[in-house]
């Protein structure tokens, strides 16, 4: 997994949300370039998708 920092600047981008637990099927995942993770305090296993969109959208915002 990697900081979403720098795909900022990749020229193309597709944000693909996984479930809340089990996240992004191997499947989909093995057809991606990267796979990001949101830092999260210990004790939260996951965040709702929406939220999880909205963190990442934001991080994207300066792009």
């Amino acid at each position: 997994s990697a900081r979403i920092e720098p795909l900022r600047t990749a020229e193309r981008l597709a944000l693909v949300l996984g479930q809340e637990g089990p996240g992004v099927r191997p499947e989909t995942l093995a057809q991606t370039d990267a796979d990001v993770v949101i830092p999260m305090p210990a004790g939260v296993d996951s965040l709702n998708v929406a939220a999880a969109a909205a963190v990442a959208l934001w991080e994207l915002r300066a792009r």
